[in-house]
């Protein structure tokens, strides 16, 4: 069968848009610079979305540079309006590039409960923002950077209970 043609009960997980990055990013400095967007994804107020990344593999020219990775995103009544480094920031990381031979790859995640119907932007960034080399998110066709937006099902609006 057709993954188009499959039925999803009301609240099970679903992916409703992904993108993926195969080729490394050009050195980045001190200016926040985007990595990876994904347009125009309908949302919903009566849902709560998930927001994931695979494994960010983040090398540096310099030992014990200091990178942040971001999700950014921007929302609109209508399709068409892209997030921005400016746009509101969801999520981040923050990672000590420690050895220069061996750099840690973290994923990154996000949690996305609208106010209203529209359409939703989504930005992965990174930024040096402490060091002196050059950050590079390593990407190639074996070692793929891809992130995902989930409809994780119906938004039960916030029942905790702050200690």
């Amino acid at each position: 069968m057709p993954a188009g043609d499959r039925v999803y009960a009301a609240d099970q997980p679903r992916v409703v848009a992904r993108g993926r990055r195969t080729t490394s990013t050009a050195a980045i400095t001190t200016t926040e610079t985007g990595v990876l967007r994904i347009d125009n994804i309908p949302i919903f107020d009566v849902k709560a979305y998930g927001i994931l990344t695979s494994n960010i593999n983040l090398d540096t020219s310099v030992a014990n540079d200091i990178a942040d990775m971001r999700i950014r995103i921007a929302t609109a009544a209508t399709p068409g309006t892209a997030a921005t480094t400016a746009s509101t920031q969801i999520a981040h990381f923050r990672n000590t590039i420690d050895d220069l031979a061996f750099s840690n790859v973290l994923p990154l995640s996000a949690f996305y409960f609208p106010s209203a119907d529209g359409y939703l932007s989504v930005l992965l960034t990174c930024q040096r923002v402490a060091g002196t080399g050059n950050i590079v998110v390593f990407c190639s066709a074996v070692e793929l950077l891809d992130m995902v937006v989930q409809e994780l099902g119906a938004d039960p609006g916030d029942t905790g209970v702050v200690i």
